[in-house]
């Protein structure tokens, strides 16, 4: 039987080895027969997500990356790692409380905590991954995975009395019938209905500009497309006048 592969090899009907490597008969009849003990095929043996579970907080409409990873084995290799966070499918197991979109990227829908999936099909069939994320308002905190009921700005009607002066309002939301609030002022679109009298920036800070009167407005959008707003007024009133 060797004699024959020998024979077949030497005659170079095989080009799996050359005649210098019949050195080790047995060996190279081995090879020839069943193609070697080297490298076999590359295979997507595992995922990993990073950040990790527990590691990422982000507020409502706030997003956060998320990357892929996975481990290719080769036999007689070592193992490998590469990126595959635009390979990957990805989704969330509450979309309610954040997306995630092809490129790994999760952003903030509603306050809670769901789960981010990556998914890919190996050679040995799915091979997936989780990590999570936290929709909290400011991160650290805890409440319902709930759509905003209400909206208040907080404190009351305020009053100035220089060009200059500022204030800084709150937008906080109600949830789950009145038993929860969430500060939802980095998140709100504020507005002045005069901005000659006074101005407001995206996080609530109002700066008074001129006599008068100036109504501040804030507004958050919910997940089901919704708007709920609140207001406060601001009296802008010169040194010497009446208030």
């Amino acid at each position: 039987m060797v004699r024959s592969v020998m024979k077949s090899l030497l005659s170079g009907r095989s080009a799996l080895v050359s005649p210098r490597v019949l050195l080790g008969v047995g060996l190279v009849a081995s090879t020839a027969l069943f193609a070697g003990t080297g490298c076999t095929s590359r295979s997507l043996t595992g995922l990993t997500i990073q950040p990790a579970i527990g590691l990422t907080c982000v507020v409502p409409g706030v997003s956060a990356q998320f990357k892929a990873y996975g481990t290719y084995t080769e036999g007689g290799h070592a193992s490998e790692t590469e990126d595959l966070t635009a390979e990957v499918t990805w989704s969330s197991t509450i979309p309610a409380v954040a997306t995630v979109n092809s490129s790994g990227l999760a952003t903030g829908v509603n306050l809670g905590t769901t789960n981010i999936l990556a998914n890919m099909q190996g050679p040995f069939g799915n091979v997936n991954a989780t990590s999570n994320i936290t929709v909290e308002s400011p991160c650290g905190t805890t409440s319902a995975i709930a759509t905003p009921l209400s909206l208040a700005v907080i404190p009351g009607n305020q009053t100035l009395t220089s060009v200059g002066q500022t204030a800084r309002l709150l937008a906080i939301a109600t949830y789950d019938g009145g038993t929860k609030t969430s500060d939802f002022s980095r998140q709100a679109a504020w507005e002045s209905n005069d901005v000659h009298v006074a101005t407001v920036d995206a996080a609530g800070l109002v700066t008074a500009v001129g006599p008068g009167d100036a109504v501040i407005t804030a507004r958050v959008r919910t997940p089901n497309g919704d708007t709920v707003s609140a207001a406060q007024t601001v009296h802008f009133l010169a040194e010497g006048q009446d208030k």
